[in-house]
């Protein structure tokens, strides 16, 4: 069968929640677990004790990171939950809209499932890393769900649905490269258009720069292809600058 989907929970907040979500996964057999700048230090007694000895048997595969695209290093399709679109240009699927997709296209990538904090949910960068974005269906009028509900929907969803692996039909996802890998070009690009002043820093154009970081996040690149655009970028500067 499938490895299990990394879970990447980003700035949680109450560390309850955490232990929660890490009950939630082993429940529906996930491991992998990765926790950017929790607000409680880690590790907590309150997060061990709600996970019902979750975190007991999954702590070393628990990883903590400051930073949110450390966090992305190994996963080759990145799920992002929201309850809202926040004005992007993304694919909006379905818990099992999400499942049914790894099943047909994904069965070789490394999966990632990306939470918010309780308070706000992820912001426009964070979701501009994201290939997809998940929407559980809610009440239209209260549909903020609590973080460990929100990672037992998905896992369970994963859980029930999977299928064993074959060997017909399936991408060769090795061959491309990893959110992280991706994330670093877009920061490469994005200082190369503040230093051509297509962005101006002090008009503040982090909205403009969302989105163009978005536009890579919705495409799989390989390596030749990522090369090959870095390539083009320094050629073009190159050029500029003569």
């Amino acid at each position: 069968l499938y490895s299990s989907p990394t879970i990447i929970l980003k700035n949680p907040q109450l560390p309850e929640n955490i232990g929660m979500s890490a009950r939630a996964m082993l429940n529906y057999g996930f491991i992998d677990l990765r926790i950017v700048k929790p607000k409680v230090r880690w590790p907590n007694k309150k997060s061990i004790a709600s996970s019902a000895g979750a975190l007991n048997i999954i702590n070393n595969t628990t990883k903590i990171y400051n930073f949110f695209d450390d966090a992305l290093e190994g996963i080759d399709v990145l799920f992002a939950t929201s309850v809202r679109n926040r004005d992007l240009e993304k694919f909006v699927i379905s818990p099992k809209d999400a499942v049914r997709k790894i099943n047909t296209k994904y069965k070789n990538a490394k999966i990632g499932f990306l939470f918010g904090p309780e308070k706000a949910g992820l912001k426009n960068r964070d979701l501009s890393e994201a290939n997809y974005i998940i929407q559980i269906p809610s009440n239209q009028r209260f549909g903020s769900l609590n973080l460990a509900m929100a990672v037992n929907t998905e896992c369970y969803e994963f859980f029930i649905n999977r299928i064993k692996k074959t060997n017909n039909n399936q991408d060769t996802i090795s061959k491309f490269v990893d959110k992280k890998k991706i994330t670093l070009f877009k920061n490469y690009l994005i200082e190369i258009l503040y230093e051509i002043n297509y962005f101006n820093r002090e008009n503040n154009d982090s909205k403009l720069e969302t989105n163009v970081r978005n536009i890579f996040s919705r495409t799989m690149f390989t390596e030749k292809e990522l090369l090959m655009l870095y390539g083009v970028i320094k050629g073009l500067k190159n050029y500029k600058n003569k």
